[in-house]
């Protein structure tokens, strides 16, 4: 337990920064569900120290004895995964958002020439901003590394407003 409470501390933390993004939130998130996945099968570092304490009989000098039913370890992780996944932000928001992040972009020029184009027009649309405008802009920033024209700059001002947390 004591491993899973380390893990939800600093995903909070992370989330009750006021820089973080709703990307940076969702990639926060789906990390967390993956180690806790990992340690549902594996254990953490308290669970092993508890497993070695078990086989010994002795846990940092004390006896152990089994007085009371255990916790289903795999339930309780499984529980802790499902709730987190309800915590994920809306995926094609997210979608939309990741190409105006230049952290998501591929590094080969190849892969880069069309990548976001579908979700900046998307969510272009969804904004009320010029579509086009907007994909021309992308390819300029994104490919000639020029600042973001009219249309980008209230793109990427809107994506900042989607909060991930009200910690606030």
């Amino acid at each position: 337990m004591k491993d899973v409470l380390r893990e939800l501390k600093s995903l909070s933390l992370k989330l009750q920064r006021r820089e973080t993004s709703l990307v940076d939130a969702s990639c926060y998130i789906q990390q967390t569900i993956d180690v806790l996945t990992a340690m549902k099968i594996s254990g953490g570092k308290s669970t092993q120290k508890v497993k070695e304490g078990i086989a010994t009989g002795m846990f940092k000098d004390v006896e152990l004895s089994e007085s009371r039913p255990k916790i289903n370890r795999l339930q309780f992780y499984q529980s802790i995964i499902d709730s987190l996944k309800k915590r994920l932000p809306e995926p094609d928001l997210v979608r939309m958002l990741k190409p105006l992040d230049k952290r998501f972009w591929p590094e080969k020029r190849s892969a880069l020439i069309l990548y976001g184009e579908n979700e900046v027009r998307a969510l272009a649309k969804v904004l009320g901003e010029p579509a086009q405008e907007a994909i021309e802009e992308f390819r300029d920033y994104k490919l000639e590394n020029k600042s973001p024209g009219k249309a980008l700059q209230k793109l990427q001002t809107a994506s900042k407003t989607f909060l991930p947390t009200s910690a606030e």
